[in-house]
């Protein structure tokens, strides 16, 4: 066994060196495991340091006992609102599961005889370990996406072929598609780009926002500070489309208009006279004469945004939904993080999802975290 001297620490393996050699023996494991690893050993690594504790062999039960109780505070911590770093009983579980295997793996290797985090004791100031019930949230899967949005390309298609659906009808389509490609490709929430009636700055975006040749488009995060966000080409070839046949008189008009009859009409008579709007409207519907008239719609709200996603969900054959259940605009959010955190890794999922804080990215996704580390324990004990 390797020993080395850490500064008046007992004779032994210093924890940073096990592990690196723990991640090097990970190597066939998945770069997000092992990212995710690291950075929740390190920081564990930080906690023991401050406990004067910097090898391996100086890990014991009460030093785990401790580390439990400081997960425990923290979540205590996110359940008040007026303490700021908290977690959840989920996330605590899934640092003390990384930990627990990386000890696990000490163990493996001769440098422990047991792993103290797995002793009774050291688990007890750990809080109940919530079942998988209790953070349920939407998820847009794979095959609901690519559900949902064949089914808004199957009804553009029908809504161009002969003779050509009427304006109304064809640009509602159009507007459908583009909306549902920008939030599953894009992870932008949906307050973000439609209008919230109890926020007088989020009023949609306007085309102004929107750069389709460079792929971005400037919100209003949650931050209440304007930023960028992506647009892939998944999402900006449909608006593309949209904003050629939508042709609006300018580009400060809402990229996701409402097309609710009631609301053009109060808009149509504000700007044209009750008399003259329904002379024009007479043999016109409501949304051609706003784009003659260059009178400008309002932004589709966030309410009308679900309200489009429960017309779409039961209309079209999406897989694993419940009776009265639909696509939601935050789990198309929700589901471009969750690819992204499997695929890309975490680092790339906090980026594209704008969380100024990791944690969040990591606590959004500790499913996909503790369905990792499930394979890995398979892997420690794949010889028994």
């Amino acid at each position: 066994m390797e020993s080395a001297d850490s500064g008046g620490s007992p004779q032994g393996k210093p924890l940073e060196d096990a592990l690196d050699e723990c991640l090097e023996s990970k190597a066939s494991s998945s770069p997000n495991y092992r990212q995710n690893l690291e950075r929740v050993v390190t920081d564990w690594i930080g906690f023991c340091r401050d406990r004067d504790v910097e090898t391996l062999e100086a890990v014991s039960q009460r030093l785990m006992g401790n580390y439990a109780g400081h997960l425990a505070r923290r979540v205590e911590a996110g359940e008040s609102d007026a303490i700021d770093g908290g977690i959840t009983a989920s996330t605590a579980w899934t640092y003390y599961d990384y930990v627990s295997a990386f000890l696990t793996w000490a163990v493996k290797w001769d440098y422990l005889a047991e792993n103290p985090a797995e002793k009774g004791p050291a688990r007890e100031s750990m809080p109940d370990r919530p079942s998988s019930g209790e953070y349920e949230r939407q998820y847009w899967q794979p095959a609901q996406r690519q559900a949902i949005l064949e089914f808004v390309r199957r009804r553009v298609d029908s809504a161009y072929r002969e003779p050509v659906a009427p304006t109304p009808i064809l640009h509602k389509r159009l507007r459908d598609r583009a909306f549902v490609a920008t939030i599953a490709y894009s992870g932008v929430r949906g307050g973000e780009i439609v209008k919230d009636p109890n926020d007088p700055r989020r009023t949609g975006i306007s085309w102004t926002d929107v750069d389709l040749e460079a792929g971005t488009m400037w919100i209003l995060g949650k931050n209440q500070e304007r930023e960028p966000a992506q647009l892939p080409d998944q999402a900006s070839t449909p608006l593309q489309r949209w904003y050629e046949a939508y042709d609006p008189p300018s580009d400060d008009w809402p990229v996701f208009p409402s097309l609710h009859v009631p609301t053009l009409s109060r808009k149509l008579g504000s700007e044209l006279g009750s008399e003259e709007r329904d002379r024009r409207t007479e043999r016109r519907g409501y949304w051609t004469v706003a784009l003659e008239a260059g009178v400008e719609p309002s932004s589709i709200t966030t309410e009308g945004a679900r309200s489009v996603m429960r017309r779409l969900s039961a209309a079209a054959d999406v897989p694993e939904l419940e009776d009265g259940e639909y696509l939601k605009p935050h789990g198309a959010r929700r589901g471009v993080g969750e690819l992204l955190y499997k695929e890309k890794g975490h680092q790339r999922a906090q980026r594209t999802l704008r969380h100024a804080d990791p944690k969040t990215t990591s606590q959004m996704y500790s499913h996909i975290e503790a369905s990792e580390l499930a394979e890995d324990n398979t892997e420690v004990f794949d010889g028994e």
